[in-house]
């Protein structure tokens, strides 16, 4: 069985399963939902693992103690003007992390996935169309293109990207996948929109598998 370690990096406390197959040939970031933490989707890591044995994968903990979950944490408040302003606030501390991460595994950026889900999504299409080099590949489960106005003067890289989405996402509405895809396209961006029949704010067995063969183009390609 893989060992799970916890690191302290870039000021964040980060869950690392170290590659299967030596020496790592990517990393996969998974980033948790508002009032989770990285525990949470670190359970996707041994399939992960299964299909990507050079891969290591990554979970931190968002920065800051959730304001309605004390136990979980949070990437950025979810009131006011801090939706909007939030992930830019939380960007730099994690692209440290992915900059320490993919040097400590001799990486490229090239080499690199991120996976959210929720605000944990927000954050991984926010910061992947913000790196200074093009990312392999972003995966958003049921989250949301925040601050859309600003994609255009600000995005710096287009990663292929993957969005995963319940029709019937009492959380953050279906919706907002359609109005991400949109922005996503007028900007150039290489976007794939995948609309989950019947399912809620979650990641059932097929949406998964959809990521894991974008996963498999991107990464293995």
């Amino acid at each position: 069985m893989a060992t799970i370690i916890r690191e302290n990096k870039a000021g964040l406390s980060v869950l690392v399963r170290q590659a299967d197959a030596a020496p790592a040939d990517s990393l996969i970031l998974l980033l948790h939902g508002w009032g989770a933490d990285a525990a949470d989707l670190m359970d996707l890591s041994p399939a992960l693992a299964s299909r990507f044995p050079g891969a290591v994968v990554a979970a931190p903990d968002g920065p800051a103690p959730c304001a309605a979950n004390p136990m979980g944490r949070e990437w950025f408040d979810l009131t006011g003007a801090s939706l909007d302003n939030g992930p830019d606030e939380a960007m730099p501390q994690l692209k440290e992390l992915i900059s320490i991460l993919l040097e400590d595994h001799g990486l490229g950026y090239d080499r690199l996935a991120l996976i959210g889900f929720s605000q944990g999504g927000m954050m991984a299409l926010h910061t992947g169309l913000r790196m200074a080099e093009p990312v392999a590949g972003v995966v958003s489960f049921s989250g949301a293109l925040l601050a859309p106005e600003k994609l255009e003067d600000e995005k710096t890289a287009s990663p292929r990207v993957l969005l995963v989405h319940g029709k019937d996402d009492e959380v953050v509405p279906w919706q907002a996948m359609m109005i991400a895809e949109s922005m996503l396209k007028s900007v150039d961006v290489d976007v794939t929109a995948s609309t989950r029949e019947g399912l809620g704010h979650g990641i059932d067995g097929e949406g998964f598998e959809e990521a894991m063969a974008f996963l498999s183009v991107t990464l293995l390609s």
